[in-house]
């Protein structure tokens, strides 16, 4: 048996074939699943086939693990279909976790005839007994309006569908006396932005009337900017509610939603400084209670072409549009920080003959026109760039080298200066050796391709498009907790 060249099991290649380390496999879940809207195509091609095969395993040998992802991804990074398709997983593994995790990721009332939708599609009849169960209490919680309101008759499974399979058993003579206005469609047509656009038409007069009514979601209002503005209704009612502190933390938008509203409007030519304002605002408070993140910072962005890929069919968001938002959400919380763009040398040509842009921003710079201004993709990942720019500019510096870098990328690595195996290690390594010992790489996946470029201690792999996830960087640096560990321990009712 070999004792000194034995084979090491935690290196693979990525999808461009280029070397890189293993996730383990809960690393492996945790990061497609927060960086996912199923049924999205991504830029190496759809993991959802990954992400269901994961999950099942993950359902016979930890399915508490699973349970607590399922209700973390939808409560905590908002991410409903996901949520629906390992509720499902877990209700065909893993029985006895069904009724919790059906309790816990039930916000609203589709979310019922989603995840109904989602068993039939992937198992077919019968349903569980535990899933009718807490779909049938679930029900309960809600009244007419919520009902109709997501009661549309183009879905293939409505709540008249749900009853039918799950046969509740009302709480009281009210709800007794909505389940059959359900079962005979007769639920009142609920006055809705929805329903009184397809009436009225996208006129300045219904939008007036909505929004005085206050019917209107912060989602839908952030989503319906573009119409109100072009109906010529008063925006000005709508940018105070948009920009009010109480209606964003209720909102729990993440930081992206601002960004594709500002990026819509300045594509139709609609900005105004009013606007701008009002979205600035509303992305700054946010983030606003993260803890700021001590000393001197290189945030590494990845704005490589498999960056620019659209987040889903019906979005003009790139994932690299993310990276290039976190990146300068980052920056903000920093005490010092320097901001890498970077991609391959060839593919920034007269710009910078390097393959990488250094900036340093103000705590005033606009965090929406940084991302406006500097999401540019194309080339090739070469993820070494950032750490060679870290030695180089510490040769010549007197001052306190960096404490940490944070990448923002899809790891998807397929391009170095020397084709070395795994260069970027290594010059984390050198970094530490020769500048800082307690250097430490925060590794923020973006994608949940499966690979990563860094192993060992003081690293830290995270992932997700929540700026959450920007308070593992101190709490890894602190021993107290990280991203895995969170999901382990969290708490459902």
């Amino acid at each position: 048996m070999a004792k000194f060249n034995e084979k090491n099991s935690d290196k693979t290649v990525n999808h461009e074939y280029y070397s890189a380390y293993t996730m383990t496999e809960k690393e492996h879940l945790i990061s497609a699943v927060l960086t996912t809207f199923f049924r999205e195509y991504k830029y190496y091609g759809s993991n959802d086939d990954e992400i269901i095969r994961l999950a099942i395993e993950c359902a016979k040998t930890d399915p508490s693990f699973l349970c607590n992802l399922t209700c973390y991804a939808r409560n905590e990074f908002n991410l409903r279909s996901i949520s629906h398709v390992l509720a499902c997983i877990i209700a065909h593994e893993a029985h006895e976790y069904t009724r919790a995790v059906i309790r816990n990721i039930i916000v609203r009332p589709d979310d019922i005839t989603e995840i109904m939708a989602c068993w039939l599609e992937m198992y077919g009849k019968p349903f569980p007994n535990a899933l009718k169960k807490e779909i049938a209490c679930q029900l309960q919680r809600f009244d007419e309006y919520s009902l109709a309101k997501y009661n549309s008759r183009y879905n293939s499974m409505r709540f008249r569908d749900v009853l039918c399979i799950t046969h509740p058993k009302p709480k009281d003579k009210a709800t007794e006396e909505l389940f059959r206005k359900v079962l005979e469609n007769t639920l009142e047509t609920p006055y809705t932005w929805e329903t009184e656009l397809s009436a009225r038409g996208n006129k300045k007069e219904v939008w007036d009337e909505l929004i005085a009514s206050g019917k209107v979601g912060y989602m839908a209002l952030l989503r319906n900017l573009r119409n109100i503005i072009q109906s010529g209704a008063d925006i000005k009612p709508v940018l105070k509610i948009i920009s009010s502190r109480e209606q964003v933390l209720k909102s729990r938008q993440m930081p992206f939603r601002f960004y594709s509203a500002y990026a819509t409007l300045n594509w139709h030519c609609l900005m105004t400084s009013e606007i701008h304002s009002a979205l600035e605002k509303a992305l700054v408070t946010s983030v606003e209670n993260m803890e700021p993140i001590r000393g001197r910072t290189l945030i590494a962005v990845d704005v490589s072409g498999s960056m620019g890929n659209p987040l889903s069919a019906k979005s003009i968001v790139t994932c690299g549009n993310i990276g290039v938002l976190l990146g300068a959400i980052s920056s903000r919380l920093c005490d010092d920080a320097t901001v890498c763009y970077f991609n391959a040398a060839e593919y920034y040509g007269k710009l910078n003959e390097q393959g990488y842009i250094i900036k340093k921003y103000l705590p005033t710079d606009s965090i929406l026109e940084i991302c406006h201004n500097d999401a540019n993709f194309n080339g090739c990942t070469q993820m070494d760039l950032p750490m060679n720019y870290a030695l180089n500019v510490d040769e010549n510096r007197f001052s306190k080298p960096f404490d940490r870098i944070i990448y923002l990328s899809d790891n998807e690595c397929n391009a170095s200066d020397d084709g070395l195996d795994q260069p970027v290690q290594k010059l984390v390594n050198e970094y530490r050796k020769t500048y800082n010992r307690d250097f430490w790489v925060h590794a923020i996946d973006l994608q949940g391709y499966g690979t990563q470029q860094f192993k060992g201690d003081k690293f830290n792999l995270i992932s997700g498009w929540n700026e959450k996830i920007l308070s593992f960087v101190n709490l890894a640096e602190k021993g107290l907790n990280t991203l895995i560990n969170t999901i382990q321990e969290y708490h459902i009712k």
